[in-house]
């Protein structure tokens, strides 16, 4: 009986994992300000009040175009565009590279 529970938990737990990865944002910001807004309801002796303040932000970030970030990829583009401009290739000698055993 233990063993089908702890499964069955198991599946669910992946399950809504799937799908809070794969699922669209709409869906995730939905789920972070349920759970969010769950964790308020509870008591304030089982300590949740810091757990919902960090899922009511993470459900306000992840509505990013990105999926959260603040600079939507600007900075990485602008560093791979000036490595690829400055034609700067890394060249090692084959010689140095060592052989797997």
């Amino acid at each position: 009986m233990l063993d089908d529970i702890l499964v069955a938990a198991a599946l669910l737990a992946s399950a809504v994992y799937a799908l809070f990865a794969l699922g669209p944002r709409t869906l995730r910001r939905r789920m972070l300000e349920r759970v969010a807004g769950w964790a308020l309801q509870a008591p304030a002796w089982c300590g949740l009040r810091g757990l919902a303040a960090r899922l009511g932000a993470a459900s306000v970030k992840a509505s990013g175009a990105c999926g959260g970030c603040d600079n939507c990829g600007s900075e990485g583009a602008a560093t791979e565009t000036s490595a690829a401009a400055g034609g700067a290739d890394i060249k090692v000698p084959l010689a140095s590279i060592g052989r797997r055993r």
